[in-house]
């Protein structure tokens, strides 16, 4: 019953349907975004999940560094309490010299100090107050 026309060309149609003055520009119109394929759905969520995966690896390995830094801090701590409290116990077996007693005294103290505030986070009651150098002291505002 019904006949088939064969399928016209709309282009002329659709150019005279855009806005005069895209049309005389000789622009044309923005293309309408298509919807989205599942293959290219799938493909952006397997790159988000790539970023993420590098993510976590990166502030793994930024932890990592951290715990060895922290190790490496730990040990030169310790090694440097463990050299005062040498250096004590050999003026100790020679004698006890006030001057240098004193002195190892002293800083075995601080090393000791150091060490149980790097172990624990606060500073010891009885440890001696920390050395301020001559580029940290606040009461040097002569600068220009």
């Amino acid at each position: 019953m019904f006949c088939e026309m064969p399928k016209r060309k709309r282009s002329k149609e659709l150019r005279l349907t855009v806005a005069p003055s895209v049309a005389a520009a000789g622009v044309a119109p923005a293309p309408t975004p298509r919807p989205e394929s599942e293959q290219e759905r799938a493909a952006k969520l397997f790159a988000e999940s790539i970023r993420a995966h590098e993510a976590q690896d990166r502030a793994a390995r930024e932890r990592q560094a951290a715990a060895a830094e922290r190790g490496r801090r730990h040990e030169a701590v310790v090694a440097d309490k463990e050299e005062a409290a040498a250096r004590l116990r050999r003026l100790r077996a020679d004698g006890r010299p006030r001057g240098q007693m004193a002195e190892a005294e002293a800083t075995y103290r601080a090393a000791l100090a150091a060490l149980t505030e790097f172990e624990t986070g606060e500073r010891p009651h009885w440890a001696p107050a920390p050395a301020v150098s001559a580029s940290e002291d606040p009461g040097d505002d002569n600068e220009v």
